[in-house]
């Protein structure tokens, strides 16, 4: 199974952040009538697992994050977000047998819709096509014409290019902020998502031969928008990464004019500078974060794109 949250394939370039991932987890779990220090300590696991399910493939990491959450879950088992982030990690990275996780996220989440949806996820990877289609049917009858269903549809579609789509329309909808806390969206996932779509469109303009356009979709989207530093800090590895999959693409432009422009705006992005104050105080920086990733066989490479350009 996904994670849960796996509705929330988005892509939001016009937004009012206001709405941070730790002020969801405060907010809901203090409804709940949830011990305060074991709402400090949930927002801080859930910070340190935000790479877990992408980047990690180091079980000892992984066996220590999933006790961390399971320790707090013991203290009370209506937090909902460690339920939540245990039946992420369990499927992504250690095994399929987190029924029970599943059964209190379900009973403890306040968004309604997830309950269902949570269970319509789960029948589709273990269960039965019947009971998936039925949870289905139940979701577009009460939430038609919603931007929940809307949600919903981006996991249905199947067709990349039809659920690129669905995305784009859901766009609109996310510009009421009111929506956004309908559906449980943080600043943080909202922005995670854009990071993934922007890629996920840049390479398609790269594989297609329209690498001006690929550098110029990151600039619009990711250089442009209006995003807190601590909400890039949240997604940083996925940031970096990007940045580095773009800076590469404009090396490939032939136009040295537009090249140099594109570079100027690059070397003003959060990432750009966050690589320079950290390869300052420790040169073989970028080598060492680069371990383990697509781009380690490209490090050399990279390094010497960032001094060509006195980016380091």
């Amino acid at each position: 199974m996904k994670k849960i949250i796996l509705i929330k394939f988005l892509i939001l370039s016009i937004l009012t952040f206001s709405f941070t991932r730790e002020e969801k987890i405060q907010n809901s779990l203090q409804k709940l009538g949830i011990n305060q220090e074991i709402i400090n300590e949930t927002v801080k696991a859930d910070y340190d697992a935000r790479d877990i399910v992408a980047f990690q493939t180091d079980e000892v990491v992984i066996g220590k994050i999933l006790q961390r959450f399971s320790d707090i879950l013991k203290k009370d088992e209506r937090n909902y977000v460690a339920a939540e982030n245990i039946i992420t990690i369990y499927e992504s990275k250690i095994g399929k047998d987190y029924k029970n996780y599943l059964d209190l996220f379900v009973k403890y989440t306040p968004y309604d819709f997830e309950k269902t949806f949570a269970k319509m996820v789960y029948e589709r990877s273990y269960g039965s096509q019947k009971k998936y289609d039925e949870y289905y049917s139940q979701l577009k009858e009460k939430y038609k014409n919603t931007p929940i269903l809307e949600m919903i549809k981006i996991y249905t579609t199947k067709d990349k290019i039809q659920r690129q789509a669905q995305i784009k329309k859901v766009l609109n909808l996310l510009k009421d902020e009111n929506v956004k806390k309908e559906l449980g969206l943080s600043d943080e996932d909202i922005h995670s998502m854009n990071l993934t779509y922007t890629l996920v469109e840049a390479r398609k303009y790269y594989n297609t031969g329209k690498i001006e356009k690929a550098v110029l979709e990151y600039i619009k989207n990711i250089g442009n928008s209006n995003v807190p530093d601590n909400i890039r800090k949240y997604n940083e590895r996925k940031e970096t990464l990007l940045f580095l999959n773009i800076l590469m693409i404009n090396e490939e432009i032939k136009n040295p004019a537009l090249k140099k422009e594109n570079l100027k705006k690059l070397e003003n992005t959060f990432i750009a500078k966050k690589i320079k104050l950290e390869t300052a105080k420790d040169e073989d920086y970028l080598e060492k974060y680069l371990e383990g990733t697509e781009f380690k066989k490209n490090s050399k490479n990279l390094e010497e794109i960032f001094e060509n350009n006195n980016m380091i």
